[in-house]
């Protein structure tokens, strides 16, 4: 981690850790600030769960106003140290998005607006490092490749091998045809000595019957 990063993480994380401690630790003098959400999201996330968990979702504001200072203090030490820097930026995300639909100030309510966004640029963080999304594109460019390749050699080999064998059966013709050719000439003479030896025995004949 770079000494430039690393000041950026601190520097944007130390608001949420100051301001996570006093929801904290002073949770009656904070409340307002996220009343109007805890009033609007509770009953909704009650509404989607079973009656046995619904009945467990706590609707005090107090308690939801420690809960969301100890989501930024967690967020924020996370993400500052880079121990699980993109979670911990999403939680602070999270964390922002109460105060940013409570507001009733429009100064207040820019400023959650900007800190939400520096939250979700900051889950992006790979800390200079390729981010999975790439990394997987490479890793499938990659095995395309060697499948290309692999393919190729394969059709060349195959070519390969079919010319081998088209070269030894031409071969093998020709082999053939000339041993007919060989065998159709000593035949020719096997006969023509046949009928010269009839010939003579029938001279031999001829003569001793004469």
């Amino acid at each position: 981690m770079s000494l430039l990063r690393f000041s950026g993480r601190v520097l944007y994380s130390a608001y949420f850790v100051a301001d996570g401690y006093k929801l904290l630790t002073k949770p009656d003098q904070n409340s307002y600030k996220i009343a109007p959400a805890v009033d609007r999201l509770v009953p909704a996330v009650q509404s989607f769960l079973p009656p046995d968990a619904a009945d467990r979702v706590p609707e005090d504001v107090r308690t939801w106003t420690r809960v969301l200072g100890l989501a930024q203090i967690v967020g924020a030490v996370t993400y500052a140290t880079g121990i699980a820097r993109r979670p911990g930026a999403l939680l602070l995300g999270a964390a922002t998005l109460p105060r940013m639909t409570a507001s009733q100030d429009r100064s207040e309510m820019l400023g959650q607006v900007a800190l939400f966004g520096a939250a979700v640029v900051a889950t992006q963080d790979t800390a200079g490092r390729p981010g999975l999304a790439w990394r997987a594109a490479q890793s499938r460019r990659v095995i395309e490749h060697k499948t290309d390749a692999a393919g190729k050699a394969a059709a060349w080999q195959t070519g390969q091998a079919r010319k081998a064998v088209t070269g030894q059966a031409h071969l093998a013709s020709k082999t053939v045809g000339s041993n007919l050719k060989l065998a159709r000439v000593h035949l020719e003479k096997a006969g023509t000595q046949a009928e010269l030896a009839t010939e003579r025995a029938l001279r031999m004949v001829k003569d001793v019957l004469n």
